[in-house]
C-alpha cells in the first residue's frame, strides 16, 4: 500500500510540476530541466538556504532523474554572482587521465573514453564555500529519490532507449538502467539503490570517498578491468579550479562567461558582432539572418581560443570581423558548424536568492548516457571525455566543449543568468535568447519560445514547430523567398534548451524553462 501511494504521489506531482514554465518571485528562483530538480532547489530555499544550496540540491537531483544528460560521473561548469565579490567561475570539467594513450581507432563510448569526473568535486566545493545548509540536508531529496524511487518521465525513458544497443554492452549499465533487456518504461517507479548508497557516502564525507576512498577504488578497478585509463592517482590529484572569466560589453550590458574549456568568448564575440546592427528595427527575417551570419563568423574563430581568447572579446575585433566579412547577401557560405540533429548533450540550471546571489551551472556526461558505462558498484554513468566526441586530447588536458554558462550585469547589478544544453547548438541558442530580451524587449518566457536558427554549410536550419513563437508570422515565407536554402525543423529540442533567470526593474526574479523540455521554473513565495 505504501509503495502504491508513493507511486501515485510522485506521478501526480510530476505531472503537476511539469506545466510550470515561468514564474515570478520577489525573493528567490530556481529553474532546471526536470520538475523534481526544481522542487529540490525550491525546498532548500524554503528551509532557509540560499541560491548555492538550491543549485546543489537541483544538481544532485538531476543526477538521479535525468542520467542521460548529466550525473556524478560527468563534468560541470559554473559561473556565479555574489554581492560584494562580483562574478566568479568554477571549472570542474572532466580531465584526461595521466596514463592516457591515444589509440589508432577510438570510440566515444566504452571504458577507454572515460576521464576523471569533476561534477562531484565541483558542486561540493561550490556548496561548501557559499552554501548555508549542511551538505546532507541539501542532498537528502536526491538520496530519497534514488532510494525510494521516482516516476521516470517518458522523455527520459525514450532518450535512454535510443542508446539501448550500446547500453547492453556494459555490465554495470545493464544492472542499473535496464530491466529485462530494455530500459525502464516511462511512468514506472525507478529505484537506484546503488546510486542512493553512493550519494549517502558523498553527503557523509563531503565527497572524499569519491576521489580517494572506496568509491574511487571500486570505480578505477572497474575501468582498469574494462581496458580504460582512469587510476586512483588521477582521482586523487583532480581539482576543481577557479575558472577563467571572460567579459565583454553588449549595448548597455556586461556579458560575463567562462573561458576555455568553455565557449564564453564565442558567445561574447557573436553578440559584439551583432552590436553593429540595430536589431530592434530590422525585420524578423533579417534578424534571423544576422544571427546566422554572426554564428558563422564567430565559429570560424574557434581555433583561436587557445592562443587569442582574450582578443576575441574585444569589441573592436568583433566589429572589424563583421565589417570585413559579412556577406552582403547573407547567403552564409562555408559554415564550420556541424549537422548534429540529436537532442542529447547536457543540462543547465540556474538559481537566485533574496541576498542577490545568482548561480548559473551547466553539467554534462556528453552525448546521451555519456560513455554508456555505468559503475557496477556505484550506480552512476561515466561521461565521455576521450575519443572523437571532443576531438584529440592529451594526458592531463581538460575537455573543451560548447558549454557556456553566462551571467549578465547591468550597472554592476544582476540582470540575467542563463545557459543551454544541446551540444553545438548551445552558443547560438544562448545568443539568440539574450538578443531577444535585450534588443527586442521580449519577456523571458517569450524569448525562450521564439524561433531559433542554426547555420550549416549548405543550408539554414529554422526551428518551426508547435512551441515556436514568431514575432512576424510571415517569417518562414520571407526566408524562403530570400533565396537562402532553408530546412524547417518540426521536431522539438533541436536548437538548444535554455533555462534562465532575469532580475527586472520591479525587483522581481523571473524564471523560465525551455518549452521544448520537461523543465520548470519556480519561485519562493512569501
Amino acid at each position: 500500500m505504501k509503495q502504491f501511494l508513493h507511486i501515485l504521489f510522485t506521478l501526480i506531482t510530476s505531472l503537476a510540476f511539469s506545466q510550470q514554465k515561468q514564474d515570478t518571485s520577489s525573493i528567490a528562483m530556481v529553474a532546471s530541466a526536470h520538475p523534481m530538480a526544481t522542487e529540490a532547489g525550491l525546498l532548500m530555499l524554503k528551509q532557509g538556504g540560499n541560491a548555492f544550496d538550491a543549485i546543489a540540491a537541483s544538481s544532485f537531483m538531476l543526477s538521479v532523474v535525468e542520467p542521460s544528460m548529466s550525473g556524478l560521473g560527468g563534468r560541470l561548469q559554473a559561473i556565479y554572482f555574489v554581492p560584494g565579490q562580483g562574478v566568479k567561475g568554477l571549472d570542474a570539467t572532466t580531465q584526461v587521465p595521466a596514463g592516457y594513450i591515444k589509440k589508432a581507432k577510438e570510440a566515444e563510448q566504452g571504458y577507454g573514453a572515460i576521464g576523471v569526473p569533476g561534477m562531484v568535486k565541483g558542486i561540493v566545493q561550490l556548496h561548501q564555500q557559499y552554501g548555508k545548509l549542511s551538505l546532507k540536508q541539501v542532498m537528502q531529496p536526491a538520496i530519497e529519490a534514488a532510494s525510494k524511487g521516482h516516476v521516470l518521465l517518458s522523455e527520459e525513458s525514450r532518450r535512454e532507449s535510443i542508446e539501448i544497443k550500446e547500453l547492453r554492452k556494459f555490465e554495470g549499465t545493464v544492472a542499473h538502467f535496464l530491466q529485462k533487456d530494455t530500459v525502464h518504461a516511462g511512468g514506472s517507479l525507478f529505484k537506484q539503490p546503488a546510486l542512493a548508497k553512493t550519494l549517502k557516502t558523498i553527503a557523509r564525507d563531503k565527497g572524499k570517498s569519491f576521489y580517494t576512498g572506496g568509491i574511487a577504488y571500486a570505480l578505477t578497478e572497474e575501468i582498469k578491468q574494462g581496458g580504460g585509463f582512469l587510476t586512483l592517482a588521477d582521482m586523487k590529484n583532480y581539482k576543481a579550479e577557479e575558472a577563467k572569466i571572460v567579459k565583454g560589453r553588449y549595448r548597455e550590458y556586461e556579458i560575463i562567461g567562462t573561458g576555455l574549456p568553455c565557449y564564453g568568448a564565442i558567445v561574447i564575440e557573436m553578440l559584439q558582432m551583432l552590436e553593429q546592427v540595430d536589431l530592434s528595427k530590422v525585420s524578423e527575417k533579417d534578424y534571423l539572418q544576422y544571427h546566422a551570419a554572426a554564428h558563422h563568423k564567430a565559429y570560424e574563430d574557434r581555433p583561436l581560443l587557445k592562443t587569442k581568447e582574450d582578443s576575441l572579446v574585444v569589441g573592436t575585433y568583433a566589429a572589424k570581423r563583421w565589417k570585413d566579412s559579412l556577406p552582403k547577401t547573407m547567403a552564409l557560405p562555408q559554415s564550420t558548424a556541424t549537422a548534429d540533429h540529436s537532442n542529447g548533450h547536457t543540462t543547465h540550471l540556474v538559481a537566485s536568492d533574496q541576498n542577490g546571489n545568482m548561480v548559473s551551472i551547466t553539467q554534462s556526461v556528453g552525448p546521451l548516457m555519456g560513455s554508456k558505462v555505468a559503475s557496477k558498484k556505484n550506480g552512476f554513468v561515466l561521461a565521455t571525455t576521450m575519443g572523437p566526441y571532443l576531438g584529440e586530447m592529451k594526458p592531463g588536458e581538460r575537455a573543451s566543449s560548447h558549454i557556456s554558462p553566462i551571467i549578465i550585469l547591468k550597472d554592476g547589478k544582476p540582470f540575467l543568468a542563463l545557459g543551454a544544453a544541446g551540444g553545438a547548438r548551445i552558443v547560438p541558442a544562448i545568443v539568440q535568447v539574450i538578443s531577444r530580451v535585450i534588443d527586442q524587449g521580449m519577456p523571458l518566457e517569450q524569448a525562450l519560445s521564439a524561433g531559433r536558427v542554426y547555420q550549416l554549410p549548405d543550408r539554414l536550419l529554422v526551428e518551426n514547430h508547435k512551441n515556436v513563437f514568431w514575432k512576424d508570422t510571415k517569417t518562414m515565407d520571407l526566408l524562403r523567398q530570400s533565396g537562402i536554402k532553408i530546412e524547417e525543423i518540426k521536431t522539438i529540442a533541436q536548437f538548444g534548451r535554455v533555462h534562465a533567470i532575469q532580475y527586472n526593474n520591479s525587483g522581481n526574479w523571473i524564471g523560465a524553462a525551455d518549452p521544448d523540455w520537461s523543465g520548470t521554473a519556480k519561485g519562493l513565495k512569501n
